[in-house]
């Protein structure tokens, strides 16, 4: 090559396969940790509506409890009273991860009611999955799965 060529080259304006490599590196590797990130915030997200999904249920129970002075035993006798009534929520007696964010699991018990739900973030139904009423604790047995 003589002089005049290097000052061409010089002149042209662009990028090297290097250049264009490094940034594609650092777009997929960007790329990788917003999806681990959003999986997180997913799965956070499935189980605080499967948790007030299970709230909403304690407290319609409580309002059951308040206007009957007992606790309901099905969703028939949730749904008997406008104060108690479920709407989108569903009473399942087998509680699963294809059950859904609005799905829980009721049961009674002598001294009250226990709720459990599906906890996303652990792909199983937690011991912190449950919502205990009506007296009822974590050492009561004896509970009845109710749908």
């Amino acid at each position: 090559m003589n002089l005049q060529e290097i000052k061409n080259l010089k002149d042209q304006k662009g990028f090297t396969i290097v250049e264009l490599l490094i940034v594609i590196v650092v777009i997929g590797i960007l790329a990788a940790i917003v999806i681990v990130a959003f999986n997180g915030v997913q799965s956070r997200a499935n189980k605080t509506a499967a948790e007030q999904a299970a709230t909403q249920v304690a407290k319609k129970a409580e309002a059951y409890n308040a206007v009957n002075s007992a606790y309901p035993t099905s969703t028939t006798q949730f749904n008997s009273e406008s104060e108690s009534k479920l709407e989108g929520i569903t009473l399942t007696s087998t509680l699963a991860s294809g059950t859904g964010k609005t799905a829980v699991e009721y049961s009674t018990c002598s001294t009250g009611f226990r709720i459990r739900y599906w906890d996303y973030t652990l792909s199983t139904p937690g011991p912190s999955s449950y919502i205990y009423g009506g007296g009822a604790t974590s050492s009561t047995t004896g509970c009845t799965v109710r749908s």
